[in-house]
């Protein structure tokens, strides 16, 4: 049989030295994009298959990435679109993908980076991925005394403020917020921007919680629970696909979605696009937001710096919420309340 083409080989073909066919196939170096399709056509005449298994050994390095999300991800469409963008960029770069669960007790070594979604406080194995000794990118801003190398956050605070604005521009005069805890900085953000609005425009609070993975009844609960509250004419659900439930919750009470009660999601989803009414969501594009991630995380591995990145958010006005405004059907960066500055990273 044939002996293998070796890299000796495609060098020889494409009359450059052995280590600008290594940089060509790890994309690395300086390398000229004509001299990069001189080796690829030399490769592919003389069908050389790269050894992935042996270059990652080469570079110390196994070729996959972690992801680690609060929860399951199979319940949130949010979380599963911005795994779907990670594995996305992976894939173009000859890398694999593993969900991490929070019952391994120890750091996973066998992997070049993580990324850690949405960290919360509460979350041991958040601490582990810390020190485990491994590249990392967080996506929202970690726990206070956890120092990643690169985190993407958005500003939730400014975003909900911005909402509740146009809200209160449509005839909203007593939202009300329905959340889950505060263990997290999405979840966080969210609550301090409807406490500082409240406080701005001298409203009483209207606050309920659920658990972070709820049931129906739990989300149908806290709903009621602030609907019962005098005054209250608008409300935001936090939690993807939360509001839907709430529009039952608003239909047994006999009460007119987007015209008694204004409503709206801090999250995005399908479900509210296709609802009746379509209901207003802030949207933080998740695919887009894993894609950003791994891009991250492949410039660390690859010895970048570490830095804070802000990820934009956009709000989507919908029927929910027409009250005595036209509604745009649109998606439009959502502006800084007056007065308002991001918190510090």
């Amino acid at each position: 049989m044939p002996r293998p083409v070796t890299l000796h080989d495609v060098a020889r073909r494409a009359g450059v030295g052995k280590s600008t066919v290594s940089n060509v196939l790890s994309r690395s170096g300086r390398v000229s994009e004509a001299t990069r399709e001189r080796v690829r056509a030399a490769m592919a005449e003389l069908g050389y298959v790269p050894n992935r298994a042996a270059r990652q050994l080469r570079g110390g390095r196994t070729g996959i990435i972690g992801v680690y999300v609060p929860g399951v991800p199979s319940t949130s469409e949010f979380y599963m679109r911005f795994v779907f963008g990670i594995m996305e960029r992976a894939a173009a770069r000859d890398r694999d993908v593993t969900i991490l669960t929070a019952s391994e007790h120890r750091s996973p070594r066998a992997l070049d980076g993580v990324i850690v979604a949405d960290p919360h406080q509460d979350d041991e194995f958040v601490a582990v991925l810390m020190q485990g000794g491994m590249p990392v990118v967080c996506f929202e801003r970690p726990p206070d005394g956890m120092r990643p190398e690169v985190v993407l956050w958005a500003d939730h605070h400014r975003a909900l403020t911005g909402l509740l604005d146009r809200m209160a521009a449509a005839g909203s005069r007593r939202p009300a917020l329905v959340v889950p805890p505060e263990t997290g900085d999405w979840a966080a953000q969210l609550a301090a921007g409807y406490r500082d609005w409240c406080a701005r425009h001298g409203v009483a609070t209207v606050v309920a919680q659920h658990p972070w993975v709820p049931s129906p009844a739990e989300v149908s609960r806290a709903v009621a629970q602030v609907l019962a509250q005098p005054g209250v004419d608008a409300l935001v659900c936090a939690s993807v696909d939360t509001a839907p439930l709430a529009v039952q919750v608003l239909h047994r009470l006999g009460r007119r979605v987007g015209r008694d009660v204004l409503l709206a999601s801090a999250t995005e989803s399908s479900a509210l696009r296709l609802g009746q009414p379509p209901i207003t969501a802030l949207d933080l594009s998740p695919l887009d937001a894993g894609r950003r991630c791994a891009d991250l995380l492949d410039e660390l591995i690859g010895g970048g710096p570490g830095g804070v990145y802000e990820h934009p958010v956009h709000l989507w006005w919908r029927d929910s919420t027409r009250g005595s405004e036209p509604v745009t059907g649109s998606s439009v960066p959502v502006p800084p309340p007056s007065g308002h500055r991001p918190p510090p990273g």
